[in-house]
């Protein structure tokens, strides 16, 4: 008795080991007791199995309290009859095809107040209609305020009553009226109905979520001296390739549902009279099919002046919703930040100010001005008539969803600017920042004070199409921030110290050019190849910057791809008149064995046009050599042996490249510290074919990795 008692009182406190808790730590609760029951026979005899159990439990509790009832579902939405389609102004009659169908997909998320988004593939929803779906809703509990109606806004779907109101104004027939109020009906109707079978299809689950990237959204507004010349692609201007994605997934850890959000217009196909998803709908089929058990949705940023690059196409827009796949598989692959339960709901409703109202007079001459002007005002005029006021602001709700102080989601009615974005991104802690626009209604356009301030479209013309009496005040901007700073709370403004958000700029191509070079380095090739990358393996140790100053002669500027692919400014000369130069000064550095090298950056291009005689090489006013255009690695020399050129593409299309050239010079050139007068003198004519050198010379920093990526013993 005395030795039992003894052992009882020397027994160590309960302790499983480290490794067989990080085993238990990713197990289900179920799979646990299958796992210890298992093992009890060993485990008894180390630990006591009330321990055991109670570990076991705490562990099944804690792995509970971080599941919340999660469901998703989506309805067909597909227009069953003929309807005329929103987004563009130019179409003149109702679809006439299906390229792919037409969702609404729901995710609703709590038990007790639930908040619920239905994301609807469509252009626009009006606010009236938001308000429609809610009251359709009521009984199943869901509340006005924890209700988002979003769109993808592809413009290749059935146009909504009151959406965008001018668009379709004064040229539909009453039959193509009732058809488009019947769709109507029929999306409201879906949309509900969504929302109540994710309702039903709830279930425990862990949410997580995390911040990929998408790089197919570039600027659409081009600028000509700071004013707005219309719809392109407008280079170095800013952008949000952000792609935050939320992931449900239920006790077996199988991904049940999946929500996306990228700031682009939903454009690709163009006006192409058929309905169809574009990338948005695309992006969709891309998740499920990843995931099988997964219901997807697709959302849209702050993306109002942005447009997919390229666009063209139900190819391009498919190829658009598989890089969105490709970026969450990813994303899922990895570590995803867990949330703790459902959000909480908080909401401001602004006034944005629109500018001073005009008088009666204006909108009479507006409307014998026909067309889109006129339709407004028309619409104008029946206000005035009725005995109401042209309106001075828009009622403009902000909401947001805030899972504790993990994740601020942010809704945004209307085609939001990506300014937005931006300032919100910086003025807020963007690692925990989800911006949704095109939600809970569609007043239009939401201009920044830069874009008034420069004009165009998004500032002034689409007022018309969405029956604004005019464009907005600056202090739009002030508002709509002030609005969203409010409702995410103090909790989510950015520290001292936050770095900025790294989604703004298009991504840089260099890494995945130094990564191809190494392949290449490596990769078995020609003889002829291997002996020339040889060669220029041992120069690569010598090389320095070559250019000092550049002289830009006859060149013209533009902006292009350089050796990396990303578009920089650039000085080019083309084939096309005959003695055209650009030219440029260099140091020469010390004598490096028997060749002194000199790098530039540049590229050379339009392969498809005429071959002429092709580009003069002139050092110190002699020609030193000619070249052309060439796509591999090249090397032209001197007849006096003095001079060579070589030229590494680094980067390539189908007619372009950009990449790097070496002057190799001999020591019969001159001593340290000599100035050299480079120039590059066209020798054709008749052909656009061209030689370009880079503004911006960085080779000082990517020399080092070029000789990293081609230390292999290849080619």
């Amino acid at each position: 008795m005395t030795k039992a008692r003894n052992m009882s009182e020397n027994r160590e406190p309960f302790m499983l080991s480290s490794r067989l808790q990080s085993i238990l730590a990713f197990c289900p609760g179920e799979s646990r007791i299958r796992f210890l029951m298992k093992t009890r026979g060993r485990l008894v005899r180390s630990v006591p199995l009330a321990g055991v159990l109670a570990f076991l439990l705490a562990g099944m509790v804690r792995s509970e309290d971080r599941l919340v009832p999660v469901g998703a579902a989506k309805v067909d939405v597909t227009p069953a009859h003929p309807v005329v389609l929103a987004g563009y102004g130019g179409r003149t009659t109702e679809l006439e095809g299906i390229d792919t169908r037409l969702w609404a997909r729901a995710m609703v998320i709590g038990k007790e107040k639930p908040v619920a988004i239905v994301v609807l593939d469509n252009c626009g929803v009006p606010a009236a209609l938001k308000e429609r779906v809610a009251r359709n809703l009521t009984e199943e509990g869901i509340t006005p305020e924890r209700l988002v109606v979003a769109v993808t806004h592809t413009h290749n779907a059935p146009n909504l009553e009151g959406y965008a109101p001018v668009l379709w104004a004064g040229r539909m027939n009453p039959g193509q009226k009732e058809r488009m109020s019947r769709y109507t009906d029929f999306a409201v109707e879906k949309m509900a109905e969504a929302v109540r079978m994710a309702l039903k299809n709830r279930q425990p689950m862990q949410l997580s979520w995390a911040q990929g990237r998408a790089s197919f959204g570039g600027n659409r507004r081009v600028m000509v001296g700071g004013q707005w010349q219309g719809f392109g692609l407008q280079h170095g201007a800013p952008v949000d390739h952000s792609l935050p994605v939320l992931a449900a997934k239920d006790r077996e850890g199988r991904v049940r549902i999946l929500w996306a959000n990228y700031a682009c217009h939903c454009t690709t196909v163009g006006g192409r009279n058929h309905v169809s998803g574009d990338w948005a709908g695309y992006a969709n089929d891309s998740m499920e099919e990843a995931f099988p058990s997964a219901t997807a949705l697709m959302s849209i940023g702050c993306g109002a002046d942005i447009g997919p690059q390229p666009g063209g196409g139900l190819q391009i827009a498919a190829e658009h919703g598989q890089a969105i796949g490709k970026e969450v598989r990813r994303l899922l692959s990895g570590r995803m930040n867990r949330l703790g339960g459902a959000p909480s709901v908080s909401e401001a409703t602004v006034e944005l100010p629109l500018e001073d109202p005009k008088p009666r007079k204006h909108w009479e001459e507006l409307k014998g001005r026909g067309g889109f002007h006129g339709q407004l005002g028309v619409a104008m005029l029946e206000r005035l008539d009725a005995g109401k006021s042209v309106p001075t602001h828009v009622n403009y709700p902000v909401t947001s969803w805030k899972f504790g102080r993990d994740l601020a989601m942010v809704f945004l009615p209307g085609e939001v600017v990506v300014d937005y974005s931006l300032r919100l991104n910086r003025e807020l802690a963007w690692p925990r920042l989800w911006i949704t626009a095109w939600a809970n209604g569609m007043p239009g356009y939401i201009p920044s004070r830069r874009v008034l301030a420069e004009g165009g479209y998004e500032a002034d013309f689409s007022q018309v199409y969405y029956e604004q009496p005019g464009r907005y005040k600056p202090e739009v901007e002030e508002v709509v921030v002030g609005a969203v700073r409010r409702v995410v709370g103090e909790e989510f403004a950015a520290p001292a110290d936050q770095e900025p958000a790294p989604f703004h700029r298009p991504p840089s191509g260099e890494d995945a050019v130094f990564e191809r070079l190494s392949e290449w380095a490596s990769a078995p090739g020609s003889i002829a190849e291997a002996d020339l990358g040889k060669l220029l393996r041992q120069h690569l140790q010598a090389a320095r910057p070559a250019i000092r100053k550049i002289h830009g002669g006859t060149a013209e500027s533009t902006s292009w791809h350089n050796l990396a692919g990303d578009f920089v400014e650039r000085l080019f000369i083309r084939q096309d008149k005959r003695g055209a130069e650009i030219g440029w000064e260099s140091l020469l550095g010390e004598k490096k064995a028997a060749s002194r090298v000199l790098c530039f950056s540049g590229g050379l291009g339009w392969s498809a046009q005429p071959e002429t005689e092709g580009f003069a090489l002139i050092m110190n006013g002699k020609e030193k050599l000619r070249f052309d255009l060439a796509s591999r690695l090249s090397r032209w020399s001197s007849k006096d042996g003095s001079l060579e050129l070589f030229y590494l593409p680094t980067w390539r299309s189908d007619l372009d490249t950009g990449g790097f050239f070496f002057l190799v010079l001999g020591n019969e050139v001159g001593g340290e510290g000599r100035l050299l007068d480079f120039k590059v003198r066209s020798l054709g004519e008749g052909s656009q074919r061209w030689f370009a050198i880079d503004a911006r010379q960085e080779v000082s920093r990517l020399i080092p990795r070029l000789i990293e990526a081609l230390k292999s013993p290849g080619p």
